[in-house]
């Protein structure tokens, strides 16, 4: 009887062990992503605060420009035992680009009063002479008209106020890939660049026009086995770039699955669907048309090279689709006009 309180008291043990050792360990992943981001020759000598609960990641703080921004924020995604990273990071050239605010008007000095002349005090003739002589005639004060004043200076038109534009949750993101994407290749936590194919439009407003740059995520690549097992590739969308500013993105996944070994590749992948979605997308044309003449010749005998030898392969070029699943503000600054 004793053993088995024994027995049941060092399972009980593992299990808490086990269950413990699952929670991230916030402090570890902190320490690694500084020191990660300190070793980094852009992020060196930005000023980056980084914190954690429970495996999310916050990054604060300013860099000098997009690329270390975007470094910090792989770096992040990047780190092993991280949930979600909330991007807060302050682009300094971004900041420098806003229009400086219109310098105050300079207050105009009051008029001066006008010194009234002296009047001139004549002195009394001899007392022989005031018979004859009649009194002289009182000299009136000569009055000058005031100066008329200055009109100020036309101000120039106030800037117009940006404008925010929320763009709701479920709302579907249309992207052509610039990068490409391979399963014998790449690792999960890669970012990969595209740009948004449709504009996202909220009532009757483009809150972000076409050719936006937007950035994705690879969640899985898995490759298939000599013998077992088929190639898979999942891609996440992780933000969005425009007018200088960065919009992270949460969004629902899309799956890219090669054939299992030793079946028909042709029937699995359904051929005429994905060639004619290929094709389509290299008829559209898009930000990484200029990726290789070659692209779009031959994307679809590429994409069906590629799952025949039981790897998924994501081509530049390649349309996608994703549906956002948590709404992002979007603010707008206006064009100005050159006079």
């Amino acid at each position: 009887m004793r053993q088995k309180w024994m027995l049941a008291a060092v399972a009980l043990g593992f299990a808490l062990g086990g269950g413990c050792a699952k929670k991230p360990n916030d402090t570890a992943l902190v320490t690694s992503i500084q020191a990660k981001m300190f070793s980094d020759p852009q992020l060196k000598s930005a000023n980056l605060q980084v914190t954690a609960s429970q495996g999310v990641i916050t990054l604060s703080g300013t860099v000098p420009n997009n690329a270390a921004h975007l470094e910090a924020y792989k770096i992040a995604t990047q780190e092993a035992g991280v949930v979600s990273v909330n991007d807060q990071i302050t682009e300094q050239e971004a900041a420098a680009a806003l229009p400086p605010p219109p310098a105050p008007k300079p207050e105009e000095p009051a008029p001066k009063p006008e010194k009234s002349r002296e009047k001139r005090v004549r002195k009394p003739a001899p007392a022989q002479e005031a018979v004859n002589t009649p009194p002289p005639a009182p000299q009136q004060q000569e009055q000058q008209p005031p100066a008329p004043e200055a009109a100020p200076p036309p101000q120039p038109p106030p800037p117009p106020a940006p404008t925010q534009v929320e763009v709701p949750a479920g709302t579907t993101v249309t992207i052509r890939m610039i990068d490409g994407v391979d399963s014998s290749v790449n690792q999960p936590g890669e970012i990969f660049h595209a740009s948004l194919d449709v504009p996202l439009v909220v009532g009757n407003q483009v809150a972000v026009p076409k050719g936006a740059d937007v950035y994705v995520r690879l969640v899985t690549a898995t490759s298939a086995g000599r013998m077992t097992g088929k190639s898979e590739l999942r891609l996440e969308l992780v933000k969005l770039e425009f007018q200088g500013q960065s919009y992270p993105l949460v969004s629902s996944t899309y799956t890219q699955s090669g054939s299992s070994r030793g079946k028909n590749t042709a029937e699995k992948v359904g051929g005429g669907a994905i060639l004619g979605t290929l094709i389509g997308a290299i008829a559209g044309g898009g930000k990484g048309a200029a990726i290789g003449a070659g692209v779009g010749a031959a994307g679809g005998g590429v994409y069906q090279a590629a799952t025949h030898g039981q790897q998924v392969k994501i081509p530049s070029e390649t349309r996608l689709d994703f549906k956002l699943e948590h709404p992002v503000t979007v603010t707008e600054m206006p064009q100005t006009t050159s006079q």
